[in-house]
């Protein structure tokens, strides 16, 4: 698989460095994390939503195999927005699951327990990391080629946001401007499937989860995971060394995650998931 080199790597700290050997070499054993993700994280989402949860969608996923690479762009409004997509993928259809999850590089690679914490939360699938200082941006260029690289292996799924950071606002039908750098990924990796999801009704607070989940009436605080249909980027590949593409690239995959926002807003038909029923494979409205 794709390696820095050493001009990128010298651009982080000694601590980065380790923690993206950390997340490189996880990413090498797909099987191991899948049985990781199997027991620990399972209980983890289930205990923090699984009684709260509505799909929507999931027939949009219906199509694709265990072959197929899918890049999967969803809103950014709680930090574990992606926790509970890729629980629906996981656990709800039969997609492959080999899956990664860029993160910008704050506390999970530059904190001392932050690779530690990715291990326990994710399985080290927050990765690759993504610096945010400018003078890091010879790293960030290798970051968006491996995961072109990643999405090129058949069988991977990989989640972004194209906001690019939170959106910290109070209306969760508001959008940040989407970011090039999705764009780019999405426009490089042919062979990936690009599907937008919309979330709604998740904290960034696992102890409010709990509690939502466990203390309070389930339909109070519905958690809604809303998957549409395919973006075609086809008209743009042509032009994708061209800053413009990229911009109407990322634009059209915050697009059709607005426009599962507005069928939130109109109050679309979410069906409930009965207890549990997180883990079963089935067909969803």
């Amino acid at each position: 698989m794709l390696q820095p080199t050493d001009e990128q790597l010298a651009s982080l700290t000694r601590r980065e460095r380790r923690a993206f050997r950390i997340g490189d070499a996880f990413s090498r054993h797909p099987v191991a994390v899948a049985r990781f993700n199997d027991t620990f994280m399972a209980l983890m989402i289930w205990s923090c939503g699984g009684r709260r949860l509505r799909v929507h969608g999931l027939k949009n996923l219906a199509g694709f195999g265990a072959n197929d690479s899918l890049l999967v762009v969803a809103n950014h409004r709680s930090f574990f927005d992606f926790y509970i997509v890729s629980a629906v993928m996981y656990w709800r259809t039969t997609l492959p699951r080999r899956m990664f999850f860029p993160v910008r590089s704050t506390f999970f690679y530059d904190h001392p327990i932050g690779p530690a914490v990715n291990i326990a939360m994710s399985g080290m699938r927050m990765f690759p990391p993504i610096m945010r200082e400018r003078e890091r941006a010879g790293f960030n260029l290798f970051s968006v080629a491996r995961c072109v690289a990643e999405l090129e292996v058949p069988g991977t799924i990989m989640g972004l946001h194209p906001e690019g950071t939170r959106n910290k606002g109070d209306d969760p039908y508001s959008f940040l401007p989407a970011q090039s750098g999705v764009g780019k990924i999405a426009l490089e990796a042919k062979s990936a499937h690009v599907i937008p999801v919309f979330v709604h009704g998740m904290t960034s607070s696992l102890a409010t989860e709990f509690k939502r989940n466990w203390r309070e009436p389930p339909q109070d605080h519905m958690i809604d995971v809303m998957f549409g249909k395919e973006i075609d980027l086809s008209d743009l590949r042509a032009s994708a060394a061209r800053a413009a593409a990229l911009k109407r690239a990322s634009n059209r995959c915050l697009d059709g995650i607005k426009a599962l926002a507005e069928e939130h807003r109109a109050g679309v038909d979410v069906a409930p998931s009965r207890l549990g029923n997180i883990f079963a494979r089935e067909a969803a409205v």
